[in-house]
């Protein structure tokens, strides 16, 4: 067989040929990425887990969560990740991310001087590069520490899971008082609207001696009733997001929706439809407001009001009482599954993974350097390629040294 260069049997044979220099090259570097895993100071992770909110909490975040974004305005970029959050628990990541968070932990462990920086800018950046939070498709969510110190990580992660409950606490009363305030506020002048609506309603009455209105008309003053509490209800969200909120924030965008849609709904009921083909309006009411005969009007516009400021009462009443047990809520806010614990074995550096590696990595490099060294051989057979791979040396050796004296130069300008 000719000696082709092409053929598996010639690569094969230059191995062969070159095999204790490449066996050389592996050893050595195996060794030496031993001994560089043995001189690695081992990093231990510690891990806490955090239980998903149940409906109720859910409930209460869902109307917080404007108390939480304004009170977390300025913090760490966290405006920006608030909007995007799509379920409470990554809420819950989003602000165990916050520099108000990971700010008291840091100051708590004096954490500058253990990560050995001066600023808690930089303390801050080097807690949040060890820390990694997750948020499971079930809802748990993950919070994970990796330091030298196998207690320190197991501490800053705990602690992370308390600041976050402290904060949830403090944001759900504060924002029930807010919201209470603002309520009580409202429901004191329902109060006045219902008695004069009820006042209105019982001196028509003693005039006309009662107008009888047909159930279908009455059905249509409950309903209309019920979408006019609910839009005041709706109003009455907005308001106290709007006292609170120093920014554009979601909530107030899903509430405007929700109002445009209850609007259009009681327009319909009240002034009926365009559409004079359709028979029907709203909730299946055939005759609108507007079209009834001039008592009657007077008399469903008196019972209608007095309708809507009890429901309006009755809804605002439960939402004071909301805002009460929010107002006095002490109780925890976050369910902890797992507690962090100091872990008993390290996860970095990982020894047999960095071996294997760089075993991998040297016979390549091995293989790769045995060619080369073919090659040059082969050149040394051939005096005029191998003259001309001498120049190229020799001109690139001069360009460096050039390069070094003006590095020199530049050196020695910035000394003076």
């Amino acid at each position: 067989m000719k000696n082709n260069r092409s053929t598996l049997i010639y690569w094969l044979s230059l191995i062969f040929k070159w095999r204790i220099l490449i066996a050389k090259i592996v050893i050595i570097c195996i060794a030496v990425s031993i001994i560089i895993s043995l001189i690695i100071p081992p990093q231990y992770t510690a891990e806490t887990t955090i239980m998903p909110p149940n409906p109720q909490q859910e409930a209460l975040f869902g109307l917080m969560g404007i108390g939480i974004s304004n009170r977390l305005t300025g913090l760490s970029g966290l405006s920006n990740i608030l909007p995007g959050a799509s379920t409470t628990s990554d809420l819950f990541a989003a602000i165990l991310k916050s520099g108000r968070i990971m700010g008291n932990v840091i100051e708590k462990y004096n954490l500058r001087k253990v990560f050995k920086v001066k600023t808690t800018t930089d303390a801050y950046k080097t807690l949040s590069e060890i820390t990694t939070i997750r948020v499971s498709p079930e809802g748990i969510v993950s919070v994970s520490v990796t330091w030298y110190n196998r207690q320190l990580a197991a501490d800053i992660a705990n602690s992370l899971v308390e600041e976050l409950d402290r904060f949830n606490t403090e944001a759900t009363m504060t924002m029930g008082k807010k919201y209470r305030l603002f309520v009580e506020k409202r429901l004191k002048e329902t109060m006045d609207s219902l008695a004069k609506a009820e006042e209105s309603l019982r001196k028509f009455q003693e005039q006309h001696r009662t107008v009888a209105l047909d159930i279908e008309i009455e059905n249509a003053i409950a309903t209309i009733a019920k979408l006019k509490s609910e839009i005041i209800l709706r109003e009455v969200q907005k308001g106290a997001v709007a006292s609170s909120s120093g920014f554009n924030n979601p909530f107030v965008a899903n509430i405007d929706k929700e109002l445009k849609e209850l609007k259009k709904q009681l327009a319909r009921i009240e002034f009926g439809t365009q559409d004079t083909t359709r028979k029907e309006f709203g909730a299946g009411f055939s005759v609108p407001f507007a079209r009834l005969p001039e008592l009657s009007l007077e008399y469903a516009r008196l019972l209608r009001d007095v309708k809507i400021q009890e429901a309006v009462f009755e809804l605002l009443t439960q939402q004071n009482e909301q805002a009460k047990i929010m107002e006095a809520k002490d109780t925890p806010t976050v369910q902890i599954l797992d507690r962090a614990y100091p872990p008993e074995k390290k996860s970095i550096p990982k020894r047999g993974r960095i071996v294997i590696l760089t075993g991998f990595f040297s016979l390549f490099l091995g293989i790769g350097f045995a060619f080369l060294k073919e090659y040059y051989e082969l050149l040394k057979t051939q005096p005029a390629q191998f003259a001309k791979l001498t120049n190229i040396y020799n001109i690139l050796k001069q360009d460096i040294q050039k390069l070094a004296k003006v590095f020199d130069f530049l050196k020695k300008t910035k000394s003076n």
